[in-house]
């Protein structure tokens, strides 16, 4: 049983999983993921176990680990901050530009999860 996150976790390792979805992981999404870092820890924070969690879950596992995120990014949101949310999630899957049928799949998803 994968543990519960705060938004702010969810919402990194959300991210960090559309970027890597296309299977090529851009720098230009990584700037984005850091904007998010700053905004949603602006004290700093310890993410290793989350990289921790994503370096260990399987590629052909992250469609679950998205919806687990998802989920508790939910549970710990209010509507306002899942549409800025939602804002970075189509800054970085456009910052390649190019939008992989994987991303677009999981960000149809997330808005099936939302109810966006």
């Amino acid at each position: 049983m994968l543990e519960r996150k705060n938004k702010d976790i969810a919402g990194y390792l959300i991210l960090n999983i559309l970027a890597k979805i296309d299977g090529d992981f851009d720098a230009r999404e990584g700037n984005i993921i850091v904007e998010y870092v700053q905004e949603a820890f602006p004290l700093g924070s310890n993410l290793d176990n989350a990289l921790e969690e994503l370096s260990k879950t399987k590629e052909e596992d992250y469609p679950l680990l998205f919806q687990k995120c998802a989920e508790d990014f939910y549970a710990d949101s209010t509507e306002k901050e899942r549409l800025h949310f939602i804002d970075f999630t189509l800054k970085l899957i456009n910052a390649d530009h190019k939008i992989d049928q994987n991303e677009n799949w999981m960000l149809n998803k997330l808005y099936q999860y939302w109810d966006l």
